[in-house]
């Protein structure tokens, strides 16, 4: 009995001795995380991966900080992981900056850079989609439809000689050209059958072969609206943008605005019609555009500028009988109305040029006070556009 007291005393002391050994190197010691120590990063994409399949994505972004923390430089699999995520939670902006860091790493997935420049074109952001378009073409250069695209980016961003440069690029292709006349035949043929479909299918394929053929675009408008189709204002779009000095195109779409009750953004395609006809064709009847206009004001319920659009049509009519000091003094009683500065500018350019400039300044001074208020400068996919006589 003693022996064996004496045993377990021997052992205690020598316990006790190990533990006053090694406790100073244990305090030492950092804590290890088990996660970064039994999962490389790999394992953590692959574990990140599995929890957005499973609908938990909020739980991925646990495995890619760990991740990150492993390799603080990670590869485009990395950011393609934390996009998805943030979609899947309805991030969406934050998930297209991750597509976005992701292509740096990776340019050459096509798909992916598709995608991110359509986004940006649907959320009309001309600049940003025209740089992933570019990108692609750098990588696909006889992609024709991305090459219409392009041009189409450009002109609405003011950029002339790049849209000049992508048109005859597409306008080179000769391939359809002895073939036109049927095709066209068959357009307007599948158009007084009501095929919307085929009618639709047509223009598309050939609108890049043909991108300043007047037919295609109008065939595409009626088959788009003849089929309800949910890209029938793209259509407008790429419309009035070929045709960007007409009139009529920017009535149409604004119009069509107008049908959604989308009444601020119909008024600025209605201005931009009003714009073209001063400059392009002075000598045209404008009581159908400032009849839309004076509409586009009533939907807003803007008292004033709708009594504005009243006086100014009676000017219009009469402009070659006006005299400078009552065309001032109607301008005067509506002085804040854009439309009325806009013929100021356009009236006198032809007789006095000092009064012509005192109402450019006019006109970009109030431009600036409203431009909050009325969206100026992100309205529609031609607000970069200039729109001073």
């Amino acid at each position: 009995m003693i022996l064996r007291s004496r045993r377990i005393w021997q052992f205690g002391v020598l316990v006790t001795s190990l533990f006053l050994v090694s406790s100073p190197n244990l305090a030492q010691t950092e804590v290890l995380n088990p996660v970064k120590v039994f999962y490389g990063y790999e394992d953590l994409l692959r574990m990140a991966e599995d929890k957005i399949v499973q609908e938990t994505p909020a739980k991925a972004f646990d495995f890619l900080i760990k991740a990150k923390e492993l390799n603080p430089d990670p590869d485009f699999r990395y950011y393609n992981l934390a996009a998805r995520a943030h979609m899947k939670l309805g991030q969406i902006f934050d998930g297209i900056h991750a597509y976005e860091e992701s292509i740096k790493k990776k340019k050459d997935q096509l798909d992916l850079v598709l995608y991110v420049a359509d986004f940006y074109e649907k959320e009309r952001k001309q600049k940003e989609a025209l740089f992933y378009t570019k990108l692609y073409l750098e990588q696909k250069p006889n992609a024709k439809y991305r090459l219409y695209t392009a041009a189409i980016l450009s002109r609405q961003l003011g950029l002339e000689s790049d849209y000049e440069s992508y048109i005859q690029i597409l306008e080179s292709d000769k391939t359809f050209v002895s073939e036109k006349e049927s095709l066209q035949t068959s357009l307007l043929k599948n158009i007084k059958n009501k095929k919307w479909k085929e009618a639709d299918d047509l223009s598309l394929r050939y609108l890049v072969y043909f991108p300043r053929e007047e037919t295609m675009y109008e065939t595409l408008i009626l088959a788009r609206r003849g089929r309800d189709s949910e890209l029938l204002e793209q259509a407008y779009q790429w419309t009035s943008t070929v045709f960007l000095n007409e009139t009529r195109y920017f009535t149409r779409y604004g119009v069509y605005l107008q049908e959604k009750q989308r009444y601020l953004e119909s008024l600025s395609l209605f201005r931009r019609g009003f714009y073209n006809l001063l400059k392009f064709y002075p000598d045209s009847d404008a009581g159908e555009i400032l009849f839309l206009i004076r509409q586009s004001y009533a939907n807003l319920g803007k008292d004033r500028d709708t009594l504005a659009i009243d006086s100014l049509v009676k000017d219009f009519k009469n402009q070659n009988k006006l005299t400078a000091t009552d065309l001032e003094n109607h301008q005067y009683t509506y002085r804040k109305n854009r439309e009325y500065l806009l013929f100021c500018i356009y009236w006198f350019s032809k007789r006095d040029v000092t009064k012509a400039n005192d109402y450019r300044k006019k006109l970009k001074d109030r431009d600036m006070e409203f431009e909050e208020q009325e969206f100026l400068r992100v309205m529609g996919v031609f607000s970069a556009l200039p729109q001073d006589l």
